[in-house]
């Protein structure tokens, strides 16, 4: 059984099956996200982990003073609701194309399928390989 803390409670029946038995690719994925929020709150130390502190102590002092300016650097809106409309927006085509690479047939060896009764994302080995970058 994973430790206490590790899964969330929404997360448990990905990672336990019916028989108790801890599937390996969720569980790993829950135990970077705890480790990921660890760091970040600064519960634990990891060598270099400096790099992900806090992005508020990262903010130039004069942030509010000069928001505008730090807001058009980013090329991003200062109003909220134009942000999340700009960002619906890209989610929705990105949504689109996949759905239409889908139907397809032209993921690449990317498929949805059914893995214990659950939807389950499968890439091919074929797949994997041709994408992996050398970086």
């Amino acid at each position: 059984m994973p430790p206490a803390g590790v899964v969330p409670e929404q997360w448990r029946a990905a990672v336990v099956d019916d028989k108790g038995r801890v599937e390996r690719m969720p569980y790993e994925l829950c135990v970077l996200v705890a480790l990921r929020d660890a760091v970040r709150r600064r519960e634990i130390w990891v060598v270099g982990a400096n790099r992900w502190r806090n992005p508020e102590d990262d903010l130039p002092a004069d942030f509010e003073d000069n928001r505008d300016v730090h807001y058009a650097a980013l090329g991003h809106p200062q109003d909220a609701g134009e942000f999340i409309t700009s960002l619906q927006g890209k989610l929705r085509t990105s949504l689109d194309r996949f759905e239409r690479t889908m139907t397809e047939g032209t993921t690449g060896g990317v498929a949805i399928v059914k893995k214990h009764g659950e939807p389950w994302i499968r890439v091919s080995r074929a797949a994997s390989r041709k994408s992996r970058r050398p970086w």
